[in-house]
């Protein structure tokens, strides 16, 4: 073999080797973006379709979910801080949760035993909320809840009706009282179907009477209205 030949067949060869080993780029920036998005979302990366998410796409929701989530944690932090920094009554607690940031609060705190009438010294507490939460676009779904004893009282035939009527003077305190958007807002009564400990003992019953206003996390806002007859 020639020393010419020998030459040439070493710089194809080297040139197959460079052409097999190179990286595709747009390959691998596509592929990089996939992955980061799919552990932005806290997704399984194969629930990512690569095809079906183009990379603007995927870079508008990641920009896009990115900044509500920092704010809603930083909002949850400031809330969290500054109820318990605050003079608050005794049965109030401050617990973030999957759905949002929720603040329980016995019925002792904020009603006489039986009644809907709030307590006029957990009013200056109920004021700091509206306080903490005027600024902030999510919704607040107020729950109210009993334990399973029968009520014994005229103005409310059972437990649905009292859990609802507290649940309804705390929106309408937030919303008649001091002007936040009612469209935030929802009443709702669980009655004594939503137990947090058990209903055997005393103490269990103490606990389960109570009412949780719920800061709704973004993702866990209440779905658009539709009109079921345009929507066929």
């Amino acid at each position: 073999m020639s020393y010419a030949d020998f030459i040439t067949l070493l710089f194809a060869f080297f040139v197959v080797m460079y052409a097999v080993s190179s990286v595709n780029e747009g390959k691998y920036k596509t592929v990089s973006e996939s992955m980061v998005s799919a552990f932005s979302n806290h997704k399984p990366l194969g629930e990512v379709s690569l095809i079906k998410l183009p990379i603007q796409n995927r870079k508008k929701a990641q920009n896009t979910e990115q900044p509500k989530v920092i704010k809603n944690v930083r909002a949850f932090v400031k809330i969290t801080n500054a109820i318990q920094a605050a003079n608050i009554p005794k049965g109030v607690s401050v617990k973030s949760e999957a759905r949002g940031l929720n603040i329980r609060v016995s019925d002792d705190a904020l009603f006489s035993s039986g009644s809907a009438t709030l307590r006029p010294e957990v009013k200056e507490f109920l004021e700091l909320i509206t306080g903490l939460v005027k600024g902030l676009p999510n919704y607040i779904a107020v729950e109210g809840h009993s334990d399973s004893q029968p009520i014994r009282s005229g103005a409310f035939p059972s437990n649905w009706e009292l859990s609802a009527s507290r649940a309804s003077i705390l929106v309408r305190f937030f919303t008649e009282t001091h002007q936040l958007d009612p469209k935030r807002f929802s009443a709702t009564s669980f009655a004594g179907y939503r137990p947090l400990e058990s209903n055997d003992t005393k103490k269990g019953r103490s606990a389960n009477r109570r009412v949780e206003i719920i800061i709704l996390r973004h993702e866990h806002a209440p779905p658009v209205e539709r009109n079921p007859y345009l929507d066929l």
